[in-house]
């Protein structure tokens, strides 16, 4: 098995995929490890969230290689995941169309609003009750996927309409929220804005729901971990 994560900044680490994953390599592009410039030999992807923007190539200029890498990836049906600004780059690089969010930066806990194709999803569907109160996720991000990918299936929106998880292929999903993210990685982030001098009241307000609601996100993204682990390792073939 040959599981990459990439990482494409300092302040948006694993956190709990290694409670979650086996083994798994971290390509920290941030840092300036070479990101492959294509998928061959991986048996899983999966492309972190950050800082930085889906069209901020000429300032960070490791996001078009990862941009390649996500397209190759999909084009040889590697099981692939792109968290926040994974799941930009991901649309981004499959021609769909992401843009600064029109009701500015989300900073809260959400509650994903599923489609019905979510439920039979082999990644987002594990664990997952369309009829259940739902599930609270970290959602910190300034930018969205405006228009997804030509053929993609939307699984997930938020309640004011952004676009949350969506499935491309037979082996690729982006989810917009951060199933990794502990309270600890989410205050780095707080803080950072804070030294940048970005941040709003309402940003501490967010951390505060995400410290309180911390225990219950663990436990409702685990099972998207381990679906996507499955595939990675060949446990099972994707369903859709």
């Amino acid at each position: 098995m040959n599981l990459l994560v990439v990482q494409p900044d300092e302040l948006c680490p694993p956190g709990h995929l290694a409670d979650w994953l086996p083994p798994f390599q971290v390509c920290r592009a941030y840092g300036g490890d070479p990101v492959p410039e294509n998928a061959d030999g991986l048996s899983g992807l999966i492309v972190l969230g950050g800082l930085p923007g889906v069209h901020d190539a000429d300032r960070v200029p490791w996001l078009t290689p990862i941009k390649t890498l996500l397209a190759d990836a999909v084009r040889q049906e590697v099981p692939t995941l792109g968290i926040c600004l994974g799941h930009q780059l991901l649309a981004d690089a499959l021609g769909g169309t992401v843009i600064s969010r029109p009701h500015g930066q989300n900073s809260r806990v959400l509650g994903p609003v599923w489609t019905a194709e979510a439920a039979l999803d082999p990644v987002v569907g594990p664990g997952l009750d369309l009829g259940s109160a739902r599930l609270p996720a970290v959602a910190w991000n300034a930018d969205t996927v405006a228009v997804p990918p030509a053929g993609a299936i939307e699984l997930a929106r938020s309640d004011d309409g952004d676009l949350l998880s969506f499935r491309i292929g037979r082996s690729a999903w982006g989810v917009q929220w951060h199933p990794e993210a502990s309270y600890g990685i989410v205050k780095g982030w707080y803080e950072a804005q804070c030294r940048a001098g970005t941040a709003r009241p309402e940003l501490e307000r967010g951390l505060a729901e995400i410290r309180a609601a911390e225990t219950e996100m663990y436990a409702a993204w685990r099972p998207l971990a381990l679906a996507f682990a499955a595939l990675a390792t060949g446990s099972h073939e994707p369903a859709c």
